[in-house]
Order: C-alpha cells, then sequence, then structure tokens
C-alpha cells in the first residue's frame, strides 16, 4: 500500500485541535464559493477529510462521494493511487492531503487527471512547508523511526510536504489550469483556548500581509483536454486544362447539336 496511515492519522489529529477546527469552517467556506460555480453529476472526495459532508452542503453536483480506509465515514474502501472508478466519469474531485500521505504524489495526480471529465474541477488541500506554524512536525515520528534503523534506508523525502507552487507546475504538466490558490491558517497551534481567541487579529492580517505563510493551502484547478488538429492531406496540384476539341461520343454529339447549335 503506497499510502501511510500513520501520517494520514496525524494530518487527521490536527483538525481535531483548535487550529484545525478553526480551519475547517474557514475551508467549508472557501469550498462552498468554489461550489457555486461548478456543475456536474458526481463529487469524488477523498484524503484526510473525505468524509466531510459540509464540503458538498450548498453544492450544484447531484451526487457525491467519498474513498478512504474507514468503512464508517466513506463509501468505498480503496488507497488514492489506485481509484476503482472509471475514466471520463467525475465532475469534480476534492482531494485532501493525498500528496502529503502518498508515496507516489505523482500517481496520485494521474488518477485524479484519469477520472475526471474533460473540463472537471479539483480542490485540492495541503499543508503548506512555508508556513509559520508549518506541518513538518507531524513528520517527527517517521525522522526518528528512519534513524533508529540503520540498515533500512530512509523514505523521509517520500514524505515531504509541497508547496502549492510546486503542486501546481505538476498539474499544468498535466494540462490543468489553476484557477486560484487560497491560503488559510494563520494562527499558531496552541491548545489554550484563551490565548487562541486572543490572536483571532493574526487571521485578518495574515490574509492581507503574508497570505503565502498559511498553515494550508487550497488549489482549485481545472482540466483542459488538448485540442487535436485534424490531419489535413496535402493535395495535388490540379491539372490546368487548356482550350483545344474534345473528342465526343455519337450521343453526345447528337446532344450537342440538338440544344447548342442555333
Amino acid at each position: 500500500m503506497s499510502t501511510d496511515k500513520k501520517i494520514m492519522k496525524d494530518c487527521a489529529t490536527w483538525y481535531q485541535g483548535l487550529a484545525g477546527q478553526q480551519a475547517l469552517l474557514s475551508l467549508d467556506n472557501i469550498i462552498s464559493d468554489y461550489l457555486s460555480e461548478i456543475f456536474g453529476y458526481y463529487c469524488l472526495n477523498f484524503g484526510v477529510l473525505g468524509g466531510r459532508k459540509e464540503f458538498l452542503k450548498n453544492s450544484r453536483i447531484s451526487a457525491g462521494f467519498s474513498i478512504g480506509s474507514n468503512p464508517k465515514q466513506n463509501d468505498l474502501i480503496a488507497i488514492p493511487e489506485q481509484l476503482p472508478i472509471a475514466a471520463d466519469e467525475v465532475d469534480l474531485v476534492i482531494a485532501s492531503h493525498v500528496l502529503e500521505c502518498s508515496h507516489n504524489p505523482h500517481q496520485v495526480l494521474r488518477e485524479i487527471d484519469r477520472v475526471l471529465v474533460p473540463e472537471g474541477h479539483c480542490i485540492l488541500i495541503g499543508f503548506n512547508p512555508y508556513a509559520l506554524m508549518g506541518a513538518k512536525r507531524f513528520l517527527k515520528p517517521l525522522r526518528k523511526k528512519n534513524k533508529q534503523s540503520n540498515n533500512k534506508p530512509s523514505k523521509l523525502k517520500q514524505y515531504r510536504t509541497r508547496s502549492a507552487s510546486h503542486v501546481r507546475d505538476w498539474f499544468s504538466l498535466l494540462g490543468f489550469e489553476t484557477l486560484e490558490v487560497n491560503y488559510l491558517g494563520f494562527r499558531p497551534t496552541i491548545k489554550n483556548e484563551k490565548l487562541f481567541t486572543s490572536s483571532a487579529w493574526m487571521e485578518k492580517w495574515g490574509e492581507k500581509l503574508w497570505p503565502v505563510l498559511g498553515s494550508l493551502y487550497i488549489i482549485h484547478a481545472k482540466k483542459h483536454m488538448v485540442a487535436m488538429r485534424p490531419h489535413k492531406k496535402v493535395w495535388e496540384t490540379p491539372f490546368v486544362l487548356t482550350g483545344g476539341k474534345v473528342a465526343l461520343n455519337r450521343t453526345a454529339q447528337r446532344v450537342r447539336r440538338t440544344h447548342f447549335q442555333n
């Protein structure tokens, strides 16, 4: 299995704290704005927040379903690298932290590209490596494990967070157009509710002064089909007919005498 359950659990734990709960409320509002202009039949929601139904509360998508490893929270059980969906079937994909939790993030994006219909939309949520209170601390248990294991090669690079610009480049290679990028979560991850509430001003000023330092980024991308130019046959230059006598058979001669002679 290519998806690391330990990192998925750590990501889900972050959302249970004060900063995570505040981030979820912001995510609901941002995704709701995105979905107000997206139409279609099917929406696929998978990743750490795969079972969150609030994302589709005000959606114009006809039906939504989720994929994950928890049968109590998801409709289907599968991994992001092998989605059990036919090609060109889904109008919208909401993917949360699927890149940082996967051994093969490129394959995850290829699967998203495969299942999306032409002109389909993808909303991808990830932890920002440049955040003031970055999400790299989620990788500490893995880092310690790699240090203790001297015989096995380290796989730390496979679990690193990717910046929004990095992911945008990956989308571009697949033929996606990035429509919008948003950052949120500018308050520190603290357990003291009073201190956390008093730092609410950081959210307002963070969006204006240092947006790229938010804890999370949300990328809204659209899949485009590459137009194939039809092959044009190069026709040969036609022969130029010059004036002269034309041999006519007897029937043609009779028709000519009847209709074209005075």
